[in-house]
C-alpha cells in the first residue's frame, strides 16, 4: 500500500517563547497583554496532546483580550479557535474564526498575522476540496511572507502550494514549488517544515523513481539529524515502497523492518497498520507464510483499533465541541457587556456635556439679570458674548 506523507501546514499566530511550561503558566495568571500572549502560547503547547485544555487556555486569552480590547490578542485567539475546529472537522466554524482573525489583523496592520490567516483559510478550502480557491489564499500568504522575509514559514507556504498543485494533477508545477521550499530550507535551521518527503512523493507519482529515492533519502537524513523518529519511520517506509516498485523486495524488507522499529517506538498506529500490511505482502512473496500471517493479523488488529478509536474520538469531539459552544455563549456575553459599557460611557459623556451647557446658560442668564438689575447696558457685540466656534 502506498502511503503518501503529504501534509498541509497550518501557521501559528505566535512563535514559541524561550520559556518552560511553568514560566508560561505563571505568566498566564495575569490580566494584561503578557497574560494573553502566554495563554495563547499554552494553547500551542497542548493543542495536539490535550485539545480541551488547549481550548481553555485560548478562551481565557480571548476573555482577557475582549475586556482590555487587545485586538492582536483577539485575532490570535480567533486563529487558535479556528485551528481547533479544523482539527475536529468542523470546517465551517473554522472558516468563520479564521476570517474574523484575518479581518482584525488587517485592521491593526499586523502583516504577519494576516499572512498566517490567509494560509489557514487556504487550508480550510483544501479540506473542502476547493483547490483553486485554496490556491488564491496560499499565493497571497506566500507573497506577504516573502515581503516580510519570514523564511521559516515561507517553507510551509511553498509546501502548501506544491501540495495544492499536486492535488490538481499539476505535478510539474508542484515540484517547482517544492524545489523553492528546499532552496530556502537548506539555508535555514532545519526546524522548519521538511519539504523533501513531499517532492519525493511527487516524483514517485510521475514514475521518476530515482529522483524520488534521492529526496526520500534526504528526508531520512534530515529526520535523523533532527532525531525525528516518526519522520524516520515514514522515510524508511517510503523508501521500502519505492524498492518494491523496482522489484527489490529483499532490500525493501530490510527498510520496512527499520520503519517498523521506529514506528513501534512512538506507537504510530496508522503507520504501523500500513507497515504490517507491507510486511505481510513481502513475506508472502518470499514464501514465508508464517510471518506473512502474523503481520496480517497485526494489520487487522491496528486497523480495528483505529476504527474503534475513531468512534471514541467522534464522541470526544462532540463533548469538546459542546464545551466550545458553551464558551461561545460566554464570549457573546462579554462582547455584549463591552458594548453596553461603551454605550453607558457615551451616554454619561452626553449628560455631562448637557449639564455643562446648562450651567453656562444659567450662569449667563444670572449675569445678564444682575447687570440689568444694576442698570448696566449689555453690549451684545462685546467679544465676551460671542459664541466660540
Amino acid at each position: 500500500m502506498r502511503l503518501l506523507a503529504i501534509t498541509l501546514f497550518l501557521l501559528a499566530s505566535l512563535s514559541s517563547w524561550a520559556l518552560d511550561l511553568d514560566s508560561l503558566k505563571q505568566a498566564a495568571q495575569g490580566a494584561d497583554k503578557g497574560a494573553i500572549k502566554a495563554n495563547n502560547l499554552l494553547y500551542n503547547q497542548y493543542i495536539n496532546s490535550n485539545p480541551k485544555m488547549a481550548l481553555d487556555f485560548t478562551l481565557k486569552a480571548l476573555d482577557l483580550a475582549l475586556i482590555i480590547e487587545d485586538k492582536e490578542g483577539i485575532a490570535a485567539s480567533y486563529n487558535n479557535i479556528g485551528v481547533f475546529y479544523k482539527n475536529h472537522g468542523v470546517v465551517d466554524k473554522a472558516m468563520n474564526y479564521h476570517l474574523q482573525s484575518m479581518q482584525l489583523n488587517k485592521e491593526i496592520n499586523n502583516a504577519k498575522g494576516y499572512a498566517y490567516s490567509l494560509n489557514n483559510i487556504g487550508t480550510i478550502y483544501s479540506m473542502k476540496d476547493q483547490p483553486k480557491k485554496a490556491l488564491e489564499y496560499f499565493l497571497q500568504s506566500y507573497w506577504l511572507l516573502d515581503s516580510l522575509k519570514d523564511q521559516k514559514n515561507m517553507v510551509g507556504a511553498l509546501n502548501n502550494l506544491g501540495n495544492t498543485y499536486l492535488a490538481m494533477g499539476e505535478d510539474y508545477r508542484a515540484i517547482g514549488f517544492y524545489k523553492k521550499a528546499i532552496k530556502i530550507f537548506d539555508k535555514i535551521d532545519h526546524s522548519a517544515f521538511d519539504p523533501y518527503s513531499n517532492i519525493g512523493n511527487a516524483y514517485f507519482q510521475r514514475g521518476e523513481l530515482d529522483r524520488a529515492k534521492k529526496y526520500y533519502e534526504l528526508s531520512l537524513q534530515t529526520s535523523i539529524d533532527k532525531k525525528d523518529i516518526v519522520g524516520q519511520a515514514f522515510a524508511y517506509h517510503n523508501l521500502s515502497t519505492l524498492l518494491i516498485d523496482q522489484g527489490k523486495k529483499k532490500e525493501a524488507l530490510e527498510l520496512e523492518l527499520k520503519a517498523l522499529e521506529n514506528a513501534q517506538n512512538v506507537i504510530n498506529k496508522p503507520l504501523l497498520k500500513d507497515i504490517h500490511l507491507s510486511l505481510a505482502n513481502l513475506y508472502y512473496s518470499q514464501g514465508n507464510i508464517s510471518e506473512a500471517y502474523d503481520n496480517r493479523v497485526l494489520y487487522d488488529a491496528y486497523r480495528n483499533d483505529i476504527l474503534n478509536e475513531t468512534s471514541s474520538k467522534k464522541l470526544a469531539d462532540l463533548e469538546v465541541t459542546f464545551h466550545m459552544l458553551e464558551k461561545e455563549k460566554e464570549i457573546a456575553l462579554i462582547k455584549k457587556e463591552n458594548e453596553v459599557n461603551k454605550l453607558k460611557v457615551s451616554n454619561t459623556k452626553t449628560i455631562v456635556i448637557i449639564a455643562i451647557m446648562g450651567a453656562i446658560i444659567l450662569l449667563g442668564g444670572i449675569i445678564i439679570y444682575i447687570s440689568l438689575k444694576k442698570g448696566n447696558k449689555i453690549n451684545l457685540l462685546d467679544p465676551r458674548w460671542k459664541m466660540k466656534k
